[in-house]
């Protein structure tokens, strides 16, 4: 009998920036289904400290999983609920094809990068 650990990766950080009354959340990696309760963690967090005003920065994103657009829609209605906004900056193509097929590009506002999100 074979006994073999398998080894699991979770390749995603998870960085804040604050610029002005927002702050910018920065994940990098992967947001699938093995990080995606993560990020979905540390957004609702965010939420319930009272940041509310959200600028997410994709730049660093390479993948994303229905699972993780999942977590995007779930803040999205924290934020709207307690009168934040929630924007998204520098989507690659990748990332902005499963925004689009998913129909979340109409959810958010979208921009090319972080500081153009600020100025809103």
């Amino acid at each position: 009998m074979i006994n073999e650990k398998r080894k699991v990766n979770i390749i995603m950080n998870i960085a804040e920036a604050r610029q002005g009354n927002k702050l910018v959340v920065i994940p990098s990696g992967r947001i699938d289904s093995q990080t995606s309760p993560v990020f979905d963690r540390h957004l609702t967090a965010v939420i319930e400290r009272g940041d509310v005003h959200l600028v997410i920065d994709l730049t660093g994103l390479d993948y994303i999983s229905s699972t993780g657009l999942s977590a995007f829609l779930s803040a999205a209605k924290k934020v709207r609920a307690a009168g934040g906004s929630m924007a998204l900056a520098g989507l690659n193509s990748r990332i902005r094809l499963v925004f689009e097929m998913s129909g979340f590009l109409r959810l958010f506002p979208i921009y090319a990068t972080v500081d153009a999100a600020i100025v809103g």
